[in-house]
């Protein structure tokens, strides 16, 4: 397993074999934090394919940016989601619990911040691209209903 703090070095292929193992990390907020991460980027790859054919669309060039900013946003929550869960782990505490819920909170307004960017990029993209902005939408509530539950599981023992 890779240590946490470093989501950006993980292969893929790696990710989902620690996922799914018995180890503790990562663990569903480092998941939903690759589905935000995901979405951001589906979401860019949309609004990059029309900016090949409209490359003077100044709103979709923004929106470009800042999708682009988010993948990065949303791989530095996993991180740290998997470094306060690690701290959590080992010491049980409501301090620990709370920089749990802190970073879930982080990455639930990250979610905030892509929908909301999603909904300038559905006026702005090419319908050959849509399915990336479907795909995009669909990853961003599974990202939020997983920071959601995790905030709630969190929160609910009482620390």
């Amino acid at each position: 397993m890779t240590q946490a703090g470093k989501t950006r070095h993980y292969r893929i292929e790696d990710f989902l074999d620690d996922l799914s193992s018995d180890d503790r990390l990562p663990g569903s907020g480092a998941a939903g934090a690759i589905a935000l991460a995901l979405a951001a980027a589906c979401a860019a790859k949309a609004a990059a394919i029309t900016l090949k054919h409209a490359p003077d669309n100044a709103p979709l060039r923004v929106a470009h940016e800042n999708l682009v900013s988010y993948i990065d946003a949303a791989m530095e929550g996993s991180d740290e989601d998997m470094q306060g869960f690690t701290r959590f782990l080992r010491q049980r505490s409501a301090e620990a619990a709370q920089s749990v819920v802190r970073a879930d909170r982080k990455l639930l307004e990250l979610v905030e911040q892509l929908t909301r960017s999603l909904e300038v990029l559905n006026a702005e993209v090419r319908q050959s691209v849509a399915g990336d902005v479907v795909a995009a939408r669909a990853l961003t509530e599974a990202a939020r209903a997983i920071h959601v539950e995790n905030i709630k599981e969190v929160s609910s023992r009482g620390l």
